[in-house]
């Protein structure tokens, strides 16, 4: 027989990237200026994704291996 899980309120999350103490509402930290998202189980807030990081990787990774094809393959 295991133990019930039950679900832990805060009443405040941090900042994952300083670590400062944010409300439950607050999208951006007021010492860092970076988004911030939801809190985790514990106490955190989650990174938000960034997308236009990944874009960009993608699209450099085409770029190479454009050029790969373009100057040994073709």
């Amino acid at each position: 027989m295991g133990k019930a899980k039950t679900k832990r309120v805060f009443s405040f999350k941090r900042c994952p990237y300083c670590f400062t103490s944010l409300s439950l509402a607050a999208e951006t930290c007021q010492s860092c200026h970076k988004r911030v998202g939801t809190v985790d189980r514990y106490g955190l807030a989650k990174k938000p994704i960034n997308y236009m990081g990944y874009l960009a990787a993608v699209m450099w990774a085409g770029i190479f291996v454009g050029y790969i094809w373009f100057a040994f393959i073709r």
